[in-house]
């Protein structure tokens, strides 16, 4: 009903003959894959063993070899500066990068050409920043210059540090049925933009979109065209635009989906980590060290990755949940 020719030969390679024994003494038990091999009234002659399973003596092939290859490119900027007036030891680096090649799981095993795409792997963008810098406070410094005594000893000699990072999100599939042998993309019929994922969640909602409410989704069109017996069954769907245009739908049994793999990117991240310490001096001998450590400073939450599949039960581009936390740590040393 669905289209998927593979699973339908292989149910048939592997159906079970109620009325078909176990060759033996006993005579008793069923054979698996016995209907391809039952002779009836419509094919009183019956199939070989090898009709749809070339070796079917073996559950498994194994082939071990290199057929996957990637290639690597980027471009990476770096710059360290170790002392400027207030900050000590400030880095900064990006990475600009492309990662294109084949990996196992092929579409079309016998034309792995089509294959060759982003990886997962692939993040476009990425910076990321980490330093230390001394509070502007206490004796001689921008604020509280003129202080002395105890306060100064208390407010002067604050230390901060931070690690910033955002990067932008891996490549991904947009997925539709399996008419081959795997990673099945659907076909681009309409006006489609797979540049435009944005993160979209409503203030109090339970779910956010990835695709905000540019797409709707309806049965596909190849459900109308099967027997009228199992159309009931056919669960394949199709995207369709505001106006309710098709733009995405299943690519018929055996061909390749026109829309190409990789071809979206997940929502992106960012994280602003930070701490903030001071060392005060007891004695000659003794010390005692104040730190507070911060992770997701500002409390950003992560959204989880979109779904997908244009034949999901739930919206296309749902989110489902989102996760991170703002967490402080406290530390205290005494030194002697």
């Amino acid at each position: 009903a669905n289209g998927n020719y593979l699973a339908l030969a292989t149910t048939i390679n592997t159906m079970t003959n109620p009325g078909a024994t176990t060759p033996g003494p006993s005579g008793s038990g069923s054979l698996s894959g016995s209907v391809l091999r039952h002779a009836n009234s419509l094919y009183p002659g019956q199939f070989p063993e090898n009709f749809i399973k070339a070796n079917p003596q073996f559950n498994n092939a194994t082939l071990l070899n290199n057929l996957g290859n990637t290639n690597y490119h980027s471009l990476q900027v770096q710059t360290t500066i170790r002392q400027l007036p207030g900050i000590s030891d400030m880095q900064a680096s990006y990475t600009w990068s492309k990662l294109l090649g084949r990996s196992g799981g092929f579409t079309n095993p016998v034309d792995r050409a089509g294959d060759y795409t982003l990886q997962t792997g692939d993040i476009r963008h990425d910076f990321r920043t980490n330093g230390t810098f001394e509070l502007p406070v206490g004796p001689g410094q921008l604020l509280a210059g003129n202080s002395s005594g105890v306060l100064a000893q208390i407010i002067g000699g604050w230390k901060m540090s931070w690690i910033i990072q955002l990067s932008s999100g891996q490549a991904t599939n947009i997925s539709a049925n399996t008419t081959l042998y795997a990673n099945s993309v659907p076909d681009v019929v309409g006006a489609f933009d797979p540049s435009q994922g944005k993160i979209q969640w409503q203030n109090g909602a339970h779910n956010g979109n990835y695709l905000g409410d540019t797409y709707g989704k309806i049965t596909d069109p190849q459900c109308a065209t099967i027997a009228a017996s199992v159309r009931a069954v056919c669960t394949l769907s199709a995207i369709t635009d505001k106006a309710g245009n098709i733009v995405l739908q299943n690519p018929l049994p055996g061909m390749r989906g026109t829309l190409g793999q990789n071809v979206i990117e997940q929502p992106g991240s960012w994280t602003f980590d930070g701490g903030m310490g001071k060392r005060f001096k007891v004695t000659e001998s003794k010390a005692f060290t104040l730190r507070i450590d911060a992770t997701n400073i500002f409390n950003h939450p992560q959204p989880a990755n979109p779904t997908l599949d244009i034949n999901s039960a739930t919206p296309f581009g749902n989110i489902s949940t989102k996760t991170g936390t703002r967490t402080f740590q406290g530390q205290m040393r005494l030194e002697f």
